[in-house]
């Protein structure tokens, strides 16, 4: 192990001269929380109302309030083709939400202090400001800082236009491209990309990417990353018997989840009904959970709703009020108050927090 990688472990784990030790993260994680407080949500992906309508049927602010959330993601399209293309179309979507917070409906959070443990039940609603598609950075580094400026903390690296477009020169996606030895996986630019994020304290989503694509984040993010919105295929199901016609949607093997886990990151499921992963109802969604708790244990997964579900969902699922049903799934099917915790919304700050604190060390000793 190079000194590089050395470091790098370092201030994943946050063992980096005490420097992130002094983090409240593992007293937050095993707090014991009194029975009457709110368990913690964030919800790692999602749209903001009234965008990709086939997915945000009902999704509106009073729903997101309802559903006492403590924090969401809201994430513009960074790889729409159409107009003036995808930096132009991304800059769009901030300004729309950049709108919403000058119209009092939301707050952009720019730190992991910004997000409240407990839910309030008026006032703007905190969300997390996402690009989903690298395309929108083109092959402009200095993009990224001018996202991170307008208050963009999470990009999804790829969705869906690399090799259409050829806007996106970061690396491949897991539609297009299984894992094998004649995919190319990250680029070098997308390297400097994932470079530069853990300077700036952006989080690296690799949902969508494929299984090289994010072996090769895995292995040079100086930062934990995330999968914001999946499902895990079955342990027993590898790249070598998932079978010719490839994987659907967006499932992961365990062998990816275990390069997520390895940085500090965290994998988040959805309500998307996936018969092929096992996932056709609410108690099915659980135990999935509890399969990803026995191998990782619950520090590593997290919940990403794709704005309430994406099509079709669980049965069960009849919006973003269902994350209290999926909460009391978690509950009946035996898991405690702080693995539930865990999964709603704690794991998600645990890793922005640990991003946050990466970003700081790296520039106090010039890394």
């Amino acid at each position: 192990m190079n000194r590089r990688e050395f470091f790098a472990k370092l201030m994943r784990y946050g063992l980096s001269a005490g420097a992130l030790n002094a983090l409240p993260v593992e007293r937050l994680f095993a707090q014991e929380f009194l029975p009457q407080l709110t368990i913690p949500i964030i919800d790692a992906h999602a749209h903001y109302p009234g965008d990709l309508s086939t997915v945000s049927e009902g999704y509106t602010f009073d729903a997101i309030h309802n559903a006492n959330i403590s924090a969401t993601s809201f994430a513009v399209l960074g790889d729409r083709t159409s107009g003036d293309g995808p930096y132009a179309n991304a800059l769009a979507g901030i300004k729309i939400v950049t709108g919403f917070e000058s119209d009092g409906l939301v707050k952009i959070v720019r730190r992991p202090s910004d997000i409240p443990l407990q839910p309030s039940a008026k006032g703007p609603i905190p969300i997390i400001l996402a690009i989903e598609g690298g395309d929108a950075i083109g092959t402009e580094l200095k993009r990224l800082d001018k996202f991170y400026k307008m208050g963009v903390r999470m990009i999804t690296l790829v969705h869906g236009t690399y090799s259409v477009s050829g806007d996106n020169q970061i690396g491949n996606d897991m539609r297009r491209h299984s894992s094998n030895v004649d995919e190319p996986g990250l680029s070098d630019f997308g390297q400097k990309v994932v470079e530069r994020m853990n300077r700036l304290g952006m989080i690296v989503d690799v949902a969508h990417a494929s299984a090289q694509t994010l072996f090769d984040v895995a292995s040079c993010t100086r930062a934990p990353i995330i999968d914001s919105h999946t499902s895990m295929l079955p342990p027993t199901v590898t790249e070598r018997t998932v079978g010719s016609e490839g994987r659907a949607g967006r499932q992961r093997l365990y062998s990816e989840a275990e390069a997520i886990v390895e940085t500090g990151g965290v994998v988040c499921t959805y309500p998307l009904n996936d018969p092929s992963c096992g996932r056709v109802s609410l108690d099915a969604w659980v135990a999935e959970i509890e399969e990803f708790k026995s191998h990782f244990g619950m520090r590593h997964i997290g919940l990403g709703t794709d704005s309430g579900g994406g099509v079709p969902r669980i049965p069960e699922w009849t919006g973003i009020g269902s994350v209290k049903d999926i909460e009391a799934a978690m509950r009946s099917g035996g898991l405690g108050a702080l693995e539930i915790s865990a999964f709603m919304g704690l794991n998600f700050l645990r890793v922005f927090t640990r991003v946050h604190a990466v970003a700081q060390t790296l520039i106090y000793f010039k890394a």
